[in-house]
């Protein structure tokens, strides 16, 4: 059978007033994905819009196939981000995909910031994210993953696929990654050195001034007992992506917000805001 085609569930577009503030100036949602009220909550940065999506299926299930498309406007800011994890349920033999486009024109800055998926046993991902790039633009995208068996045993996920693609506003390809891990594999320990830390993040910090100065700012970022970090530069001066495992979602949380506060920092000059999600 041929592959079937992902359905568009969200499409929002931001953008920029006379006074400054940046605001949602289009949307479109579709079933399973509700979009809450545009916030500005953001103590730090009282420009930067904020919104959260949210799942009212309960999370994603066998042979869904979902896409969405995120842009900000020349000079705004936006977060986007869920209020919890997202549930990878338990399949059959399939999966689930999801594909997410970000566009950011110049000089905005872009935040997707989703909290990790939680992959049930037998449940098999594929994450798609897509990122156009314009000069002095900024965008920063979390993904990570928590394995978890709800029985309290040790039944691993099948597979999870991530592929990370990031393009200049000419569709210039400046970096890709494709990543693909076995369950059984990660779970057991053997896939690579995780060291039996079984949370992963990556944090993607594109475009701005992806400098040496940042770089260090990540590594030097303090240890957090039973976790591990690193940072590296994406080729073609396209950014930084920031890495860490962790033997707890408590661990990953913390490392992951370090290297988010540092980043938003660099390039705005003030850390985000602490608030509930």
């Amino acid at each position: 059978m041929p592959p079937v085609e992902a359905r568009p569930c969200v499409d929002l577009a931001f953008a920029r007033d006379a006074t400054g503030r940046s605001y949602l100036g289009r949307q479109y949602v579709g079933y399973p994905v509700h979009v809450g009220r545009a916030l500005h909550v953001d103590g730090s940065a009282p420009d930067l819009c904020v919104v959260y999506l949210q799942s009212v299926s309960g999370g994603l299930f066998e042979h869904e196939r979902l896409a969405g498309r995120i842009e900000v406007g020349q000079g705004a800011r936006a977060h986007v981000a869920t209020p919890a994890s997202t549930i990878v349920h338990a399949m059959q033999g399939g999966s689930a995909t999801q594909r997410m486009q970000l566009v950011a024109q110049p000089g905005a800055l872009v935040e997707y910031m989703p909290a990790p998926l939680i992959l049930f046993p037998g449940s098999h991902m594929a994450s798609d994210v897509e990122v156009t790039l314009a000069d002095g633009a900024v965008v920063v995208v979390a993904d990570s993953f928590l394995p978890h068996d709800p029985d309290g045993g040790q039944r691993s996920f099948s597979r999870l696929e991530s592929a990370m693609t990031v393009r200049d506003a000419n569709g210039q390809l400046l970096a890709r990654e494709r990543m693909c891990i076995d369950g059984e594999n990660w779970l057991s320990g053997n896939a690579g050195a995780n060291a039996g830390l079984r949370m992963h993040g990556s944090l993607w910090l594109l475009g701005g001034s992806a400098d040496a100065e940042l770089l260090e700012v990540l590594r030097a970022l303090p240890e957090v007992d039973g976790a591990l970090a690193g940072a590296s530069h994406l080729p073609n001066a396209a950014g930084i992506v920031f890495r860490a495992l962790a033997v707890d979602a408590v661990r990953l949380e913390r490392i992951m917000h370090a290297a988010w506060a540092a980043a938003r920092s660099h390039h705005t000059g003030s850390a985000p805001a602490l608030r509930r999600r």
